[in-house]
């Protein structure tokens, strides 16, 4: 390790402590993430010194699930600094590992909220091992705690796959119901219609519409289930047609029999200008697997083999309606 001045060695701890409480408090901007990497290339000494924040952010990380407020974090800083009293030179990194406790049970507290913009589609791993795909234009907040998980779903489309914990089931809060789980895969989408869609891939799930019957419904593999703000309708899916409702993950779209009103919906967040489609057009049934990127392509398709006409606004608008006979 190179020799440093101690004042250098000071702005380098603090730098590097606000840059591990940064990090570890969620995913940085394009903008946030050249300013830190220009920052790792401006010294060697500030990436071996970031190095050793980390270890300490890993550390306490193990802890954070079961702490649930202000004094448990200082119960650890205090038991930690006890520990390592005598070797003051690890002093300045105690300081920030307490900055790194506070900033993740804060997490903890504070939902941390995840947007995907049009386009996006991101994976997120959450710390308690449960990983997350989102597509595009999705809104989503997690809250996770010693004793229930929780995510609230805005709107978009996830995939969630859930490390298993009897001890802390999952919850997924949604504008129209909750998903109840503890450990599963399972895809949540906002329709067309507004509603929720919970389609089952493996494990099973209980679903509760927001305002309908105390009684929660179970769903297994294949079972798919459309939460209204009253009621729960529920349907049983092939493999195929179970498969299809997750394309979305390698940039596809798949359809059988599908509504077309539903199918362009699921081009839409891969669209920055606006799409609609007249009732009659949007009850026709269409099928098929094709490229979210390629909004044309669809449109020129079901052109071709549907009776619908394609208009298009100046302002980049789509609007598909039932073709007129001339």
């Amino acid at each position: 390790m190179p020799a440093v001045h101690s004042s250098s060695r000071s702005r380098i701890e603090h730098e590097a402590s606000l840059w591990t409480v940064r990090r570890e408090a969620g995913e940085l901007s394009p903008a946030e993430q050249a300013e830190f990497d220009g920052w790792l290339a401006a010294d060697p000494e500030h990436r071996w010194v970031l190095s050793r924040y980390r270890e300490l952010a890993a550390q306490l990380a193990a802890q954070v699930p079961v702490l649930t407020d202000a004094e448990a974090v200082e119960a650890v800083v205090h038991r930690a600094t006890a520990r390592q009293r005598w070797q003051r030179r690890l002093a300045p990194l105690l300081a920030a590992a307490a900055a790194i406790a506070v900033a993740a049970v804060a997490w903890w507290v504070q939902p941390q909220k995840v947007e995907t913009h049009p386009f996006e589609r991101r994976t997120l791993t959450l710390a308690d091992g449960s990983r997350v795909e989102l597509n595009a234009q999705t809104h989503l907040a997690v809250k996770l705690g010693g004793r229930e998980r929780h995510v609230r779903f805005a709107r978009g489309e996830a995939l969630f796959q859930v490390a298993h914990d009897a001890g802390r089931p999952f919850f997924v809060e949604t504008p129209k119901g909750t998903v109840r789980v503890t450990g599963t895969v399972f895809n949540v989408r906002e329709t067309a219609a507004a509603n929720v869609e919970v389609t089952v891939l493996e494990g099973t799930v209980q679903v509760r519409s927001a305002e309908g019957a105390a009684q929660p419904v179970p769903l297994s593999v294949g079972n798919q289930a459309a939460l209204a703000d009253r009621s729960v309708s529920l349907r049983s899916l092939s493999a195929d047609e179970t498969q299809n409702v997750v394309a979305w993950r390698v940039g596809q779209a798949a359809f059988q029999d599908a509504p077309l009103g539903e199918a362009l919906a699921r081009f839409a967040p891969y669209h920055e200008g606006r799409i609609t489609v007249s009732p009659e057009a949007g009850a026709i049934s269409v099928g098929g697997r094709y490229s979210l990127d390629d909004l044309d392509g669809f449109l020129a398709a079901i052109e071709q083999a549907l009776p619908v006409a394609v208009l298009r606004g100046a302002d980049g608008a789509v609007r598909v309606v039932v073709r007129t006979r001339g």
